[in-house]
This record gives C-alpha cells, sequence and structure tokens, in this order.
C-alpha cells in the first residue's frame, strides 16, 4: 500500500521558489523568457508577494527591472484562471511599487510605471504547448468583449516539463536541472513508489548526475520537506482518480458478466421449455427459484401476469 501525506495548505513556498529566490538565478530566468542579456543582478529590485494563496501555494516571484514589473509563478496544474490571479497579483505588487516609491496617486502629474508582465512556469501532467497565451477577456461574459472591456491582462504561460521550451532551457540552466528534478519524481512515482521513496532516489540520482546537486548536498532535508508538502496533493489527487477508475472498471466488469449470465440464464430456461419441460422441472434442472422460470418464460411469451 502506498504511503500518502497529509496535505499542507498553508505552506508558504516551493521548491520553485526556494530555487530562484537569489538574485543571480532571477535575473537568468528573467533574461530567458526575456530574451535579455542583463548581467548585473543587482538591477533587480525584488517585491516578494505574501498576501495571495492559491492551492495552498502562495504567489512565488516578483521583481523589477528594466522598467518592467514581472511576476513569476509556478503552477504544477492547468488553470484557466491565471489571468485573473495574475491581475490581482500586479495590482498587489503596484501598490507596493507606488508606496515604496512615494507616489502619489491623486497628483495631477502622469506617473510613470513599470509595465507590468506576468510569466506562469507550468509543470503540470496535463499537455501543454511550450507557451502559451491566456486573456483575463476570456473569462468574461457578453459579445466582443476583448474590444469592450476596459481591462486586458494576459498570463504568458511556459512549459517547463522535461522536453519542453528548449530555448529558455537552454539561457537557464537552473531551470532545466528543476524540470529533470521534478520529472525524475513522477517517473518513480510512475513505478508504483510511494511519495517518500520517489524523492530519496530522485535526490540520490540527481546528486550523482550532478543536477541541483550543490544544492541537494547542503540541503536534502530542507528539499524532501518541501517536497513532500508540494507533490502530495498532486500525488493525492492522481491516485484517487486512478483509484476511482480501478473501481469503475472493476463494477463495469461485474455488471457485464452478471449481464452476462442472466442472458445465458435465460437461454437455457427457454430451451428446457421448447423441449418441453415443465416449470417446475426446469428449476429443478438448472437449481433456480420456480418464480425465476415463470417470469422468464411469462415475459417470452408475453403473458401477463
Amino acid at each position: 500500500m502506498q504511503n500518502k501525506v497529509v496535505p499542507n495548505r498553508e505552506y508558504k513556498s516551493g521548491l520553485f521558489a526556494f530555487l530562484f529566490h537569489g538574485k543571480k538565478d532571477l535575473l537568468s530566468l528573467y533574461n530567458a523568457v526575456n530574451g535579455s542579456d542583463y548581467t548585473d543582478p543587482e538591477e533587480l529590485e525584488i517585491y516578494t508577494m505574501e498576501g495571495f494563496i492559491y492551492m495552498g501555494m502562495k504567489n512565488d516571484l516578483s521583481f523589477l527591472i528594466d522598467s518592467q514589473l514581472a511576476v513569476f509563478e509556478h503552477q504544477s496544474t492547468y488553470n484557466p484562471n491565471m489571468p485573473l490571479r495574475g491581475y490581482i497579483y500586479m495590482a498587489d505588487a503596484l501598490k507596493k511599487y507606488i508606496a515604496l516609491n512615494h507616489l502619489d496617486i491623486y497628483s495631477s502629474r502622469r506617473l510613470e510605471l513599470p509595465t507590468p508582465r506576468y510569466y506562469v512556469f507550468y509543470n503540470g501532467t496535463q499537455k501543454m504547448e511550450d507557451e502559451t497565451i491566456l486573456y483575463l477577456t476570456d473569462s468574461m461574459e457578453g459579445a466582443d468583449t476583448a474590444e469592450r472591456s476596459c481591462t486586458q491582462f494576459k498570463a504568458h504561460m511556459i512549459n517547463i516539463n522535461e522536453g519542453h521550451s528548449r530555448k529558455i532551457m537552454g539561457k537557464c540552466p537552473l531551470l532545466y536541472e528543476y524540470s529533470y528534478f521534478v520529472a525524475t519524481v513522477r517517473g518513480y512515482l510512475n513505478e508504483e513508489t510511494s511519495l517518500m521513496e520517489a524523492i530519496d532516489k530522485t535526490v540520490t540520482e540527481c546528486i550523482r548526475k550532478g543536477i541541483l546537486a550543490d544544492i541537494l548536498r547542503a540541503h536534502r532535508a530542507e528539499v524532501t520537506d518541501m517536497l513532500l508538502k508540494e507533490y502530495d496533493e498532486e500525488f493525492h489527487i492522481s491516485c484517487e482518480k486512478k483509484i476511482s477508475y480501478e473501481d469503475g472498471y472493476e463494477d463495469g466488469v461485474k455488471k457485464e458478466k452478471a449481464r452476462a449470465d442472466e442472458a445465458n440464464l435465460k437461454v437455457e430456461i427457454l430451451t428446457l421449455r421448447i423441449r418441453g419441460r415443465s416449470e417446475e422441472e426446469i428449476a429443478a434442472t438448472l437449481n433456480i427459484p420456480i418464480n425465476v422460470v415463470k417470469e422468464c418464460v411469462r415475459k417470452a411469451t408475453g403473458e401477463s401476469e
């Protein structure tokens, strides 16, 4: 029986945020998705997002560079409402930017604000293109919404599963290693390995192969704890779906067998009746209740009760 971990919906961050908490790694990730080549990590101004919780994971990362306010979020499940969440996150980030820069939104002069950009790094199991753009107006009712709406916010979703977004992975080695790590965990889980064992095997294998090796050596216990809290919900859901499918399949097989047995019994009853056997004789021969024989004959001959 597989071990299950109780989901912790209040855990504030996961491995993705842990890996990309430093300015150097954030800059590498930003350059990869933005097609830029910034070299000075100190150009980054970090804004942490602590106010929003979704699926037990708070928003991951946000920072300001080159007059752009970028929000990075990691998602292990596809959700078409990401533009709405990003819109809310971005409003909060802009409020912090205004406060930190002592801007007056009631001023008669137009304020200069950074350009918001919302990236979602997706590594769920649902098949997706390398890059997908989702729009907030897609969720709005009515015709010509995109033209009439006062808001058109978009979420730029990047598939970071192994084998996807190769150009971005090539520019950000840490992102590639994270992708490989996640794929390895899932590979062991697919072998019916317990969650704890899958994590332990993955950490050992990745250290041996030089994948996130320094981080895993220094923070093995912390990474294990993060993954237990981060993947337990996904793992639990997938297990429940599998169990539900298997139970449904078994029930279906049983029902089909019962229907086949019932049909065969009817054939036997009617065959014996055609040969001149009485209903009592048929019941005795087949070792079944007399009322079952009578009901079968009645339906076959169209007799009323």
